[in-house]
């Protein structure tokens, strides 16, 4: 949906009516041209100018926050450092530590080796004392053992060695171990001692050296450890600290003013549109927050008053859509609808101008808001003026123009109409005459066609039209143009109907004369052939007797469709009339089933499988001749269009103080489709015309109609080469009304 009005203001004095008609060359289509801002763009504009302005105020205010951002960053950075600390001095702590922890194991291997070595010299010692106290020259074999492994421990040893001391102190230890060796094999037995007492010393000297250096590096791991505990256990109190006391302000700079941040939209939530948030409390972030929270709630006041009023036109505008489809006749429909358009939009006038072979015509419906007087002649009105005749009507393209104005969906929304004087001394006149102030052009119309045009003027003041009072106006025009098209429609159908009426009366005026008229030289025909058949005229030859035979057949067969039509057109003409009397069952069944019998009709035979006894004391109301009429047509059609010798059932049934007789046969059946349509007039199945059996295709019509006029029902239940099933209901009398009916007989 969009909107055209003139782009630019040209001021020029008003003109009076006595303008009429356009300067030569004039055109809709040149003074109108430009396409204009969407409806209720003006207000919408002020309103968004207002918000600004509102939003520039409260930024201002809302200045100077100290961010939570920032305040955040800063704790951040400082619990950031202090982690690298505790990071920095954990490693170092574990590097130290395990140094120390390796040292110390060297020691340890070192400390065992040197002890190994030690002991092996002390088992040699001991061997070599127990072979001087026993004299004996041979060298005990613990001796040359330990002599043999010394290599292997001095070498173990020297691997373990790591500083100058130890390696100064064992090369002393190694020297004197040779020299040992050396003495036990050349000297005596104290210089023996002596020299393994000097290697003694000097084994204790590097053990002691060694445990010295083990203690000490013992110490330090364990000062080392505490030392890293100690300092990360200092820097992550700290960090603690900077966290609690960050996080302690943080919660005061933002829970209380978040906490009248939840308020407000709490407030919100049970409908208090007036709640507003205070921007000047709180960090940067919430004051930009409530901020937002401001804008929302004015963008949602302002959509649910555009909700509001938009629902309320729209429900408006279903039901003056309603009062208007509900007129049958077309200028109730066009009253009904500038009516309640005026009076709704709080207007100064509405008019419809319909569209004819010339143009648009005069004003057809209006209405004017009191005081106003009409336009078309009412006291005061300028009765045959601008409005009247001239106004849109007078411009020769105001055809084309309102064609081009329905096509392209658009309608005309003026918000004022200063915009438009000057250009044309007719749209001049027309603006004057009508006191339009703004005004709303809106096309009448469905589908490709328009019918006229709709025109809604206000008189004081700008107006700057909503869409939905636009829409508004759309919907009526649209509901309009369809009653305009419902009571033409109507119109139509009401002359179809008394035409049809006509001819129904006609055609059954036409059978009951035709019938009438066929039945007197009928009668004639039957009684001369029964004179000439009893030999009044002469003897009758046996030749002759057989066509006379013929003849008589055709002469029954003709008079039994005459009686139809005669009897349907009675049926017809008074569908509803009082039946009278009543019939029993058994006594209808029993004489169908006789005059199946007597008939010389070839087909199946007819069986009734329902016993006498269970029929007594069922009665129907109604004329036994139309019910042993509609019944014999229903059994006639089952044992005519059944194989012969086939059986024909029939069967009555009582149910809910109704009863059914079913008749159900084997035959030809009705193809899929055509079941309804043979209970039309002269209406028969597709399968026995092609097999050419005879019949009017009147007896199933005859039969629905005179079941009808007894309040029953005929239906028909067929599958083509199965069979037929009938179903002929009728409403049982109850006992005591009939004996009620037979006491006033």
């Amino acid at each position: 949906m969009s909107s055209r009005t003139a782009p630019a203001p040209h001021p020029a004095p008003h003109l009076r009516s006595a303008h009429l008609h356009p300067a030569p060359g004039e055109r809709l289509h040149e003074l109108l041209p430009q396409p204009a801002p969407r409806p209720g763009a003006l207000h919408e504009a002020a309103l968004a100018h207002g918000r600004t302005r509102r939003r520039v105020d409260e930024r201002a205010a809302a200045a100077g926050g100290t961010s939570v951002g920032a305040r955040l960053t800063r704790a951040l950075g400082v619990v950031v450092a202090l982690l690298l600390l505790v990071g920095v001095s954990g490693a170092g702590g574990l590097l130290v530590t395990g140094s120390s922890r390796a040292r110390e194991t060297q020691l340890r291997q070192l400390e065992s080796a040197n002890a190994s070595l030690q002991l092996t010299l002390s088992d040699a010692d001991s061997a070599l004392r127990d072979r001087r106290d026993s004299g004996s020259a041979a060298l005990p074999a613990t001796y040359t053992t330990a002599l043999d492994a010394l290599p292997a421990l001095r070498g173990h040893v020297e691997t373990l060695l790591t500083d100058p001391l130890q390696r100064s102190l064992f090369t002393e230890q190694s020297r004197l171990i040779d020299a040992w060796v050396a003495a036990n094999a050349d000297t005596s037995g104290t210089e023996q001692t002596q020299a393994f007492a000097r290697l003694r010393d000097a084994n204790a000297r590097l053990d002691v050296l060694v445990r010295d250096q083990r203690h000490d590096a013992t110490s330090a791991e364990d000062w080392v450890r505490y030392g890293a505990l100690a300092g990360t256990g200092l820097t992550l109190a700290a960090a603690l600290a900077v966290v609690a006391t960050t996080g302690r302000r943080t919660r005061r700079a933002l829970v209380d003013p978040l906490r009248s941040l939840v308020d407000v939209l709490d407030a919100h939530g049970r409908g208090d549109r007036r709640a507003h948030a205070d921007p000047t409390d709180g960090p940067s972030e919430v004051r930009s927050v409530a901020l937002a929270v401001n804008d929302l709630a004015r963008e949602n006041q302002r959509l649910l008053d555009a909700a509001e009023q938009s629902a309320r036109l729209h429900r408006l505008a279903g039901d003056i859509g309603r009062e208007v489809r509900d007129q049958l006749v077309a200028q109730d429909a066009l009253q009904v609808a500038v009516t309640r358009l005026g009076e709704e939009l709080d207007v100064a006038r509405v008019w419809v101008r319909m569209l004819t072979d010339a143009g648009l015509g005069p004003i057809t419906r209006e209405w004017a808001h009191p005081p106003l007087s009409p336009l078309t002649g009412g006291p005061g009105g300028p009765a045959g003026g601008a409005v009247h005749g001239g106004g849109w009507a007078v411009f020769e393209d105001s055809r084309s123009w309102l064609q081009e104005l329905h096509t392209s969906g658009e309608v005309y929304a003026v918000p004022d109409t200063r915009t438009l004087q000057g250009r044309s001394a007719t749209l001049d006149a027309f603006l004057h005459d009508c006191g339009a102030r703004a005004l709303l052009l809106v096309p009448i119309g469905v589908g490709d066609t328009p019918h006229g045009l709709l025109s809604v003027v206000c008189g004081a003041g700008i107006r700057d039209w909503s869409v939905p009072e636009v829409e508004l106006a759309r919907s009526v025009a649209v509901d309009l143009a369809r009653a305009l098209v419902l009571a033409g429609l109507y119109r139509a159908q009401e002359r179809l109907l008394g035409e049809l009426r006509d001819v129904e009366n006609v055609k059954s005026d036409l059978l009951a004369t035709v019938s009438h008229e066929l039945r007197t030289p009928l009668t004639s025909i039957s009684g001369y052939l029964e004179l000439l058949r009893d030999g009044a005229v002469g003897e009758v030859s046996a030749d002759v007797s057989s066509v006379l035979g013929i003849v008589e057949r055709n002469t029954e067969r003709l008079r039994s469709l005459i009686e139809d039509l005669l009897l349907l057109s009675r049926v017809e003409s008074a569908p509803t009339a009082e039946v009278r009397g009543s019939t029993p069952v058994a006594d209808l069944v029993a004489g169908v089933a006789a005059a199946v019998a007597a008939g010389a009709t070839s087909g199946g035979t007819l069986r009734c499988t329902t016993p006498r006894e269970e029929l007594s004391g069922m009665r129907v109301n109604g004329d036994a001749g139309h019910l042993h009429r509609a019944v014999l047509a229903v059994v006639d059609n089952a044992v005519k269009f059944s194989p012969v010798g086939s059986l024909v059932r029939l069967r009555v049934e009582e149910h809910s103080g109704r009863v059914r007789i079913v008749v159900q046969d084997n035959g030809m059946g009705i193809p899929a489709g055509e079941v309804d349509a043979v209970f039309g007039r002269f209406a028969r199945g597709s399968n026995a015309a092609v097999l050419a059996v005879p019949g009017t295709g009147l007896g199933l019509t005859i039969a629905r109609d005179l079941v009808r006029l007894h309040g029953g029902s005929l239906a028909l239940d067929s599958v083509q080469d199965q069979g037929t099933t009938a179903v002929l209901e009728l409403p049982l009398i109850d006992p005591l009304e009939d004996l009620r009916i037979g006491g006033a007989r």
